[in-house]
């Protein structure tokens, strides 16, 4: 290599590294006359990119590392600001330059809240004044990284700040990994705020902020995260969410606290707020990720009308408004005669003759037609209305065991789901009682079947339900025996009679070595603490055949009938129920 190639290779070596710009902006002369100015500049290499959709723009920041924003005021969805705010989030806080042909004494201060760097009129744009902002703004942005990492709360509300958020959002996801937790990220906009400022003044804008920060706050756990983000922008951590249906009651809970009116020095304000959601880890993985994502949700709920929320993705939206759309139907069906109950039968297994039966709750959906429990169940566990749905199944199905006692089928014993829920209505008892004794049925030939999992949410609490309910006969049965948590200690605290075991283990004999061990061991143990014991989903001669070489009491599933409505379940009773019993009853 000859001195003039190495000189040439070591001026190369020198030259600056060129600034990546991204310009937005609709107009194709906009991006002609730009490149025209930076063209002219010797001391600072620029690369522009030029978009003129705002779709684009995601797909942009993924691609590229830039070092300052063009943005033209007239380049934006909906309200400038707001897109502002957007931009600010979804560039991970690139510096945003904007640029409009209106002077700079009319530009609002918000913008520089929402994240404008720096703003230059179009009129008296040159190549000198455009390289200079674009410099500066690199400059500052450098320096104010090094600033904000010994600040820690922002100055006007007193929270925390971007990195602080961020620090705490990683140390969330890493928990959430560890621990298998659901954590949801909130980006919370007040809607209008320009307005705020522009009829009462900024000094009234800032008091709205820090009143909605402290209303927020107030509002979260413990364990959740505020930060602001920008002017009028909010960021939320929510820690350990059962399900992302949660994050939509977080949501709620937060907007309506823009329902009542802010008192600001010379009067009383009402303003709105857009909110957007996304979860980790079905949308994310990463903390800068989870953020843009709900900053994206947040800028889709703008579209809505005031206090509308967002999940990031459409198939969640989706979800979200067909979850609330069956919560109302379901609220309906309860007080619209819609719910159905059905009938299975639970066969004696030492003489094929039925002793009772198990009722199971359906949804006769106007649109979808017979729903199973899967479809709603979770729902009413989670909205509190399996309370009211309970007590009807139950009082329904007193009222067909009555009917079902004076067609001559004594002796016969139904089996009614209890959820955790109601464990927790202080008049349990009381209401249990009542629906009883109007039926005319004893309570003795009623058995409540609880999960491990009713159990367990507040054992002592449970104990002492059981006790005073199986004073006035009432009897319960463990359902799903093996699928949970219970020790032999807890059995011993309950006053259960019954346990039932879960169809896993029972369909499962014929190809699984484990599944036949679990099932002995599980009759074995009942029948040692004095209870009986019931095999579920029984659906074949083998499984059958099984059960009764080791003595299971009784058994109920497909091979002896699925659930069925009454009316069909009176054919099932002419058929199992021991003729001698129905005569005597008759007579």
């Amino acid at each position: 290599m000859n001195t003039e190639q190495q000189s040439s290779k070591q001026t190369d070596k020198r030259a600056p590294k060129p600034y990546q710009i991204l310009l937005l902006t609709n107009e194709h002369t906009e991006w002609l006359w730009l490149s025209h100015l930076l063209q002219e500049t010797q001391n600072l290499p620029i690369d522009l990119i030029w978009l003129n959709n705002p779709e684009q723009c995601a797909q942009a920041f993924n691609e590229h590392c830039f070092t300052a924003i063009l943005w033209d005021f007239a380049f934006s969805e909906g309200d400038p600001q707001t897109y502002l705010s957007y931009l600010t989030i979804e560039s991970n806080h690139t510096p945003i330059i904007c640029m409009s042909a209106d002077a700079e004494t009319a530009l609002p201060f918000p913008v520089f809240q929402a994240g404008a760097a720096d703003y230059l009129c179009k009129r008296y744009l040159s190549a000198w004044s455009l390289t200079k902002s674009i410099h500066y703004a690199h400059l500052r942005h450098e320096s104010d990284k090094n600033l904000n990492l010994r600040n820690d709360t922002d100055s006007l509300t007193g929270i925390v700040n971007r990195n602080i958020f961020f620090d705490r959002l990683r140390q969330s996801l890493l928990a959430s990994e560890r621990n298998q937790n659901l954590i949801g990220v909130a980006i919370i906009n007040i809607d209008g705020f320009s307005r705020i400022n522009e009829t009462l003044g900024y000094a009234a804008g800032d008091h709205l902020i820090r009143l909605a920060a402290t209303r927020l706050q107030r509002a979260l756990r413990k364990s959740d995260s505020i930060a602001r983000i920008a002017g009028d922008e909010f960021a939320v951590i929510l820690e350990r969410l059962e399900h992302f249906y949660s994050g939509s009651a977080v949501a709620e809970k937060l907007l309506d606290l823009f329902h009542t009116p802010f008192a600001l020095e010379r009067e009383s304000v009402t303003v709105s707020a857009s909110l957007g959601l996304a979860c980790y880890p079905e949308q994310a993985k990463t903390a800068e990720d989870l953020f843009k994502y709900a900053n994206r949700a947040m800028l889709k709920a703008k579209s809505d009308h005031g206090n509308s929320f967002r999940f990031y993705n459409q198939e969640m939206n989706t979800k979200l408004t067909d979850n609330l759309k069956l919560e109302a139907e379901f609220r309906h069906a309860i007080r619209g005669n819609q719910l159905r109950l059905h009938y299975q039968p639970r066969i004696d297994i030492a003489n094929n003759e039925i002793v009772g039966m198990e009722c199971l709750v359906r949804w006769e959906h106007p649109e979808r037609g017979l729903l199973p429990p899967a479809a709603f169940i979770d729902l009413a566990e989670r909205t509190g209305m399996i309370v009211p749905m309970g007590y009807w199944v139950i009082d329904q199905a007193c009222r067909d065991l009555a009917k079902i006692q004076e067609l001559g089928f004594s002796d016969l014993n139904c089996g009614v789901n209890l959820s955790f829920r109601q464990f927790q209505d202080k008049k349990l008892t009381e209401t249990l009682f009542r629906i009883i004794y109007n039926s005319g049925v004893h309570a003795a030939d009623l058995e409540f079947e609880l999960t491990e999992s009713s159990m367990m949410h507040d054992l002592d609490h449970t104990r002492r339900c059981l006790e005073s309910m199986s004073q006035i006969g009432m009897a319960f049965s463990l359902d799903d025996f093996g699928t949970g948590f219970s020790s032999f200690s807890t059995l011993q605290q309950l006053p259960i009679t019954t346990l039932k075991i879960d169809k896993s283990f029972v369909q499962g004999i014929e190809r699984s070595e484990d599944s036949r061990v679990i099932v002995n061991a599980i009759i074995s143990l009942a029948h040692n603490l004095k209870m009986n014991v019931v095999a579920e989903g029984v659906e074949d001669e083998t499984q059958l055949s099984f059960l009764q070489y080791h003595h299971c009491d009784q058994v109920q599933g497909y091979y002896f009938g699925k659930p069925v409505p009454y009316e069909d379940f009176i054919k099932v009773l002419r058929k199992f129920y021991p003729s001698n019993k129905l005569t005597l009853a008759k007579e």
